[in-house]
């Protein structure tokens, strides 16, 4: 399936604090990687608006229930400012009870 089902919600507050901030424990060596293909914390928008975009155009390549709804895992090329446009993994969770999904995380592809 291409697409995420309903609306998306990429929170701005999760994008500035953890996927491009270079001091958080654990999401700086997302913001390294993404930094590297030209998203930084000067403008979070950007970025939040190309996850968005990869989660309603890419395959979803997993989908799985646990206790608060359903996740799903999109994958492949997130359009970057620099044009290399990486593979990466975003997970989305699906409220039980909800029609759109929320943004939890991005990676890079091979980094599990």
């Amino acid at each position: 399936m291409i697409g995420l089902p309903g609306i998306r919600v990429v929170e701005i507050a999760k994008v500035e604090a953890y996927l491009l901030n270079r001091d958080h424990p654990t999401g700086r060596a997302k913001a390294t990687f993404f930094g590297r293909f030209g998203y930084d914390s000067s403008d979070p928008i950007a970025f939040a608006v190309a996850l968005d975009r990869h989660g309603a155009t890419r395959p979803i390549v997993r989908t799985s229930s646990n206790a608060y709804g359903i996740k799903h895992e999109v994958r492949c090329s997130l359009e970057t400012p620099d044009g290399r446009n990486p593979c990466i993994v975003t997970i989305w969770l699906q409220p039980d009870g909800e029609a759109g999904c929320r943004l939890v995380t991005a990676y890079p592809a091979d980094h599990r």
